[in-house]
């Protein structure tokens, strides 16, 4: 099963990527990572598997997105706090910054 990541605001998603996009959501809320969802929906990275998520999340209804949200926040809060005992100033900053990137983009789907 192949997914584009990215927005796909442009254009009207077809079914096969509304489906993929519910397995990326179920995948999720099941606690799998993004690097198997990334394998399990057959993209590279799994950044484009957060892509997917983040796409998924805007065609939900508004109380289940704010749900969905708010689930991946608490997940995102246990990774920050994770990175932040990294005793390399350099790698915590970088990872840091790639934390507050991911909220950017799940708050604005």
């Amino acid at each position: 099963m192949s997914a584009k990541a990215g927005p796909s605001s442009a254009s009207r998603p077809s079914t096969e990527e509304r489906k993929v996009g519910d397995r990326v959501i179920e995948l999720r809320t099941e606690g799998s990572s993004f690097a198997a969802i990334a394998k399990a929906i057959g993209v590279e990275r799994s950044l484009d598997a957060f892509g997917v998520f983040v796409d998924a999340i805007a065609r939900r209804p508004a109380a289940e997105r704010t749900k969905l949200r708010a689930e991946e926040n608490k997940r995102l809060d246990v990774l920050e706090k994770r990175t932040r005992q990294n005793v390399d100033e350099t790698e915590r900053d970088r990872k840091l910054a790639s934390v507050r990137k991911l909220r950017e983009r799940l708050a604005a789907s």
